[in-house]
């Protein structure tokens, strides 16, 4: 059995970065873990938790949302959420953004002691929109793959020139975000993994912004034409790494001639 370890910085991450490619994995028979880094106790929310920590909420969500996409094994690492850059929690010395990489991975190694890890999937190196955790995530992928025997290490990204224009949800979209096509190997698109990643993401109430509506046509159109496809940069680990399996999951990216 394929097993691919999802590396996350925070509960909705893996839904809203990674939901269809953890969709289209369970079809094809993988055994997906989820690790969260943190519980996302730095985050806001407008939403009343009655009396329930942000914490514990989003980390409940994001059990929910684990559940709906048949994941296997859920972890959380339990570091401490780093926030936005600036912030007095990002300066804090035990926020994750701040912690070294081997003691990172030695938490990474010792949670994956029974499992057989064929591929990590961690971030891009610009942490999709500069996010410290999200760099990390990059950084701690990267640094444990090898230790975890893992064969492939893949980095979720974005195809930023698919970001740039009007009707971009984000704003100033420049080279620190997400990938450039040229960069990108590997795509996960289709309806069915579409609807599983909304599904997904709708147990993250306390996250989803309050302009947003699911009953609107409007809102949900915009939100799949920006997410409902999943980029990804395939690396080998090892020389006698074996795509075979994972070519189920993965089709290969054509960059623009795909837009």
């Amino acid at each position: 059995m394929t097993t691919l370890l999802f590396l996350h910085a925070h509960p909705d991450d893996e839904s809203i970065l990674t939901g269809a490619t953890i969709a289209k994995a369970k079809h094809h028979g993988a055994r997906v873990i989820v690790a969260f880094a943190t519980q996302g106790d730095a985050g806001e929310t407008s939403a009343d938790l009655g009396g329930e920590s942000i914490g514990d909420r989003r980390e409940r969500e994001a059990r929910a949302a684990c559940d709906s996409l048949g994941v296997d094994r859920v972890i959380f690492l339990g570091f401490r959420d780093s926030g936005m850059e600036g912030t007095e929690t990002t300066s804090h010395p035990e926020a994750f953004t701040n912690l070294g990489l081997d003691h990172i991975s030695a938490t990474l190694v010792e949670a994956m002691q029974s499992e057989a890890v064929d591929a990590i999937i961690g971030y891009d190196a610009n942490g999709h929109y500069g996010h410290p955790d999200h760099i990390k995530i990059h950084a701690a992928a990267h640094a444990t793959a090898a230790t975890i025997n893992s064969d492939w290490v893949i980095d979720v990204t974005y195809d930023r020139e698919r970001f740039r224009g009007d009707d971009s949800p984000y704003e100033n979209v420049d080279d620190s975000f997400g990938s450039g096509a040229d960069e990108i190997t590997h795509i996960v698109r289709g309806e069915q993994w579409a609807e599983a990643k909304l599904t997904a993401l709708m147990h993250h109430m306390s996250q989803v912004p309050d302009d947003f509506d699911a009953e609107s046509d409007e809102s949900m159109q915009s939100f799949r034409d920006a997410f409902a496809q999943e980029w990804h940069i395939v690396r080998a680990v090892s020389s006698s790494a074996d795509f075979t399996a994972l070519a189920e999951i993965f089709d290969p990216y054509e960059g623009a001639a795909e837009k």
